[in-house]
């Protein structure tokens, strides 16, 4: 489970494993890199696959809280700044 305080944002980043994102309270705001701005709310649904590169947001007046499960060992890897990397070629 992660809870996000009131305007968050998760910067670009990748994970090794498949993801999924239940969202149990507050609005999960989340856009991966081509993708449209997608607004999730309480009981909504996603998978992530595996080294998708994508970002996430609450909004600025709500917290949010989201049930998080993946398929393998949990890393993240950030994109931009001093450590950030590009998922390796499928």
């Amino acid at each position: 489970m992660i809870r996000s305080p009131k305007n968050y944002h998760a910067p670009k980043h990748w994970h090794t494993a498949n993801e999924t994102h239940t969202v149990i309270s507050g609005t999960f705001i989340m856009q991966h890199d081509g993708g449209a701005r997608e607004e999730l709310g309480p009981g909504s649904y996603n998978r992530m696959p595996s080294k998708m590169i994508h970002e996430a947001w609450s909004k600025p007046d709500e917290e949010n809280l989201v049930f998080i499960t993946v398929d393998g060992p949990w890393d993240l890897n950030l994109v931009d700044g001093p450590t950030g990397k590009m998922p390796p070629a499928k």
